[in-house]
């Protein structure tokens, strides 16, 4: 590449270089930022895609061995920074991933900071006393044990017409 297009590409890339950019783009403030904007198609995919939470992470769950097995992916995500819990039916995931850094200067910075939450409805219920967890290589593992309970038969009394 020449010089000159390296100079223009440092020029132009010099407004990824402070986090305040970075927070115009956040779900939490999607109003247009008078600071940058963009044209509306631009800034309706970005509002789009920031705002589609139930995309991250992504999961995988599936049942093996008698339990529910769900396993998130959180690369780079700080083990201290992940929250889980169970709440009736849901299982919620919620956390932070932090990738700006103050100190350094971006060429490009497509990876944003930003807060997280996943609801997953569990399929059936499970032994919420027993769930394991494990964290390893950016992967949340969690295994709930499926609650199996006999259903009680409860008798029906079907009445005649004559006591109607």
């Amino acid at each position: 590449m020449e010089l000159k297009k390296w100079k223009d590409l440092i020029k132009m890339s010099a407004q990824y270089q402070n986090q305040d950019f970075w927070d115009t783009l956040s779900p939490e403030n999607s109003s247009h930022n008078k600071k940058h904007s963009f044209s509306g198609l631009e800034q309706d995919k970005i509002n789009r895609f920031l705002s589609n939470q139930d995309i991250y992470p992504r999961c995988d769950i599936y049942e093996c061995n008698g339990n529910i097995k769900i396993e998130a992916e959180l690369p780079g995500v700080c083990k201290n920074d992940i929250k889980v819990s169970l709440a009736g039916n849901e299982l919620i995931i919620n956390g932070k991933c932090s990738s700006f850094h103050q100190h350094l200067r971006y060429f490009l910075k497509e990876r944003h900071s930003r807060s997280f939450e996943k609801v997953l409805t569990l399929p059936m219920p499970v032994d919420k006393y027993s769930i394991e967890t494990s964290f390893e290589h950016g992967i949340l593992s969690i295994s709930l044990p499926i609650l199996f309970q006999e259903e009680e038969a409860i008798p029906i009394f079907v009445k005649s017409e004559e006591t109607l």
